[in-house]
């Protein structure tokens, strides 16, 4: 009995699991896409891949074409400089966003070698 009860719970877990990261793969993009009109999905599916249509209001009560599809992935860049002092996480992530501004920059401080000295390692939405 104490089998079967953790073979139901790998189970259970296993298929809670892959449900979470089919969720959670890409996000839906909402674009809109003119009048609400018969045509509404075709001119989605023809516009987006992998789109379909649906016509909703916006937030003034005018009907229109909503075309759903998944979101392209975010392209990560990087970018290293030397900091002109010993390289602190909060202060190279500090310079990173200052240097790229509006692109969820973050910092990580590397030691180069040969000469030990401290550079800071930034990923930035390109």
């Amino acid at each position: 009995m104490a089998n079967n009860f953790s073979l139901y719970a790998t189970l259970l877990l296993l298929a809670a699991s892959s449900v979470l990261m089919s969720t959670v793969v890409s996000e839906l993009c909402k674009q809109d896409n003119g009048d609400c009109t018969a045509d509404c999905n075709t001119r989605c599916t023809a516009a987006f891949s992998g789109s379909h249509g649906k016509c909703g209001a916006t937030t003034g009560g005018q009907q229109r074409c909503w075309c759903y599809y998944d979101c392209p992935a975010l392209k990560t860049c990087d970018d290293d400089f030397v900091m002109s002092s010993d390289c602190e996480e909060n202060q190279c992530t500090l310079a990173c966003v200052t240097k790229h501004p509006g692109r969820g920059a973050l910092g990580k401080c590397l030691i180069q070698y040969p000469d030990l000295s401290d550079s800071c390692h930034c990923t930035f939405f390109c």
